[in-house]
């Protein structure tokens, strides 16, 4: 009786372990990066017993352990589709927006990059005389529809992303000069902002090189993130991201401007 009683205990915690391991895995899928203190409210146990799941996880290559949390590992050459990215972190990627807007001025001329997140800044563009060129379609199309003086950029155009790429968007891009870039990012490390995909890094660099001022508009669970192409040297950019205690965040501030939303 005894024996059956201690192995039906152990079946039990068991399960508990494994769901308690599942909804973890499945809170890093969808955001990217979770909180020690989130995953605690969420599984309804002691901190060491969370911390003991993170690093069975991270043993088991499912996640990375980072300072306070824990974080997704991204393939190098990962490359979530437009969908895919516009229903993750939407409220971080909102906060990021209105900062962006705040730094765009009556008369100016952007650059809209494709992306989920600088898709958000469109509803919030109401300059006066304000230019705003694109390499996106469907972000051309919202423009037009508040009437917002428009240029897109032509090439051949990623499914994945909806962004023109190729030696055509390249060589359209190198004609102009914007007074502000706002571009997305795939990752943000300690020395680069990357991308998976070499056309698309090559359109995105001669961006930056186009602006006065380029911005990444990146939503914490980016930092950290390394992907396969580097785009440019952190220095060459200003960052804008969530406030959070990522330990990468002070390494980011000693070497370029960040906005934290």
């Amino acid at each position: 009786m005894y024996n059956n009683s201690c192995k039906r205990l152990q079946e039990v915690f068991f399960i508990l372990k494994t769901e308690r391991k599942r909804l973890i895995l499945e809170k890093i899928a969808f955001e990217d990066y979770v909180v020690l203190e989130d995953l605690v409210a969420l599984l309804e146990t002691s901190e060491s017993t969370v911390r003991r799941d993170l690093d069975e996880l991270e043993a088991q290559g499912k996640l990375r352990r980072v300072h306070g949390g824990a974080e997704k590992i991204h393939s190098l050459q990962e490359e979530p589709s437009i969908r895919q990215k516009s229903i993750k972190n939407i409220q971080k990627k909102k906060d990021l927006v209105q900062k962006a807007a705040e730094l765009i001025q009556d008369g100016d001329v952007i650059f809209l990059d494709a992306g989920s997140t600088t898709e958000l800044l469109i509803p919030l563009l109401n300059q006066e005389g304000l230019t705003v060129v694109t390499n996106a379609i469907h972000h051309a199309a919202k423009l037009v529809d508040k009437n917002i003086k428009t240029l897109i950029i032509g090439g051949f155009i990623k499914n994945t992303t909806d962004a023109s790429v190729g030696q055509i968007a390249v060589e359209q891009v190198k004609r102009l000069n914007f007074d502000k870039a706002f571009l997305g990012m795939n990752g943000i490390d300690a020395n680069h902002i990357t991308t998976p995909e070499m056309e698309e890094a090559v359109v995105k660099r001669t961006i930056i090189a186009s602006a006065k001022k380029a911005f990444i508009l990146a939503d914490a669970s980016k930092l950290g993130q390394v992907s396969f192409i580097n785009v440019a040297p952190l220095n060459e950019v200003d960052i804008i991201t969530n406030h959070c205690d990522h330990p990468l965040l002070p390494i980011i501030k000693e070497k370029t401007g960040v906005i934290e939303a």
